[in-house]
């Protein structure tokens, strides 16, 4: 899968995350890695994930945002089996703060499956706003 049906698949997969559609998770190779491009040696959070623990981590994070969490895509382009994704996202913790971040990711498909990501975010941000408190 290349190109424009390349784009199509990793923007259902979003738009099936968002909602909360665990067949996003069909998207996703057994064997997949995600990789948060996380720096600072205050980010206290792991960064190398496979497909079951960063769906974990999706699934416990939904409790840190009691309203949820929008996570829009601004925008996506395709080249090959490499599509770039922008995006945002936007939501108040449990204690009320706001969490707002910016996001590129690159995803690689193969066998017509998600196979590796890589998440640009701006990680002093994720800290400053998920570490609780005190």
């Amino acid at each position: 899968m290349e190109g424009a049906a390349a784009k199509r698949f990793v923007l259902d997969f979003f738009a099936e995350l968002v909602a909360g559609n665990p067949a996003c998770w069909n998207r996703v190779a057994d064997d997949a890695s995600w990789k948060l491009m996380a720096s600072g040696k205050s980010y206290p959070y792991p960064t190398d994930f496979t497909k079951a623990t960063y769906r974990q981590l999706v699934e416990e994070s939904a409790a840190l945002f009691p309203n949820g969490l929008r996570f829009t895509v601004l925008d996506a382009i395709a080249e090959g089996a490499k599509v770039a994704v922008e995006a945002e996202s936007h939501g108040y913790t449990c204690d009320g703060r706001l969490y707002a971040n910016v996001y590129h990711l690159l995803v690689e498909l193969e066998n017509g499956r998600i196979r590796r990501v890589r998440e640009y975010l701006d990680s002093g941000h994720a800290t400053e706003v998920l570490t609780p408190p005190g």
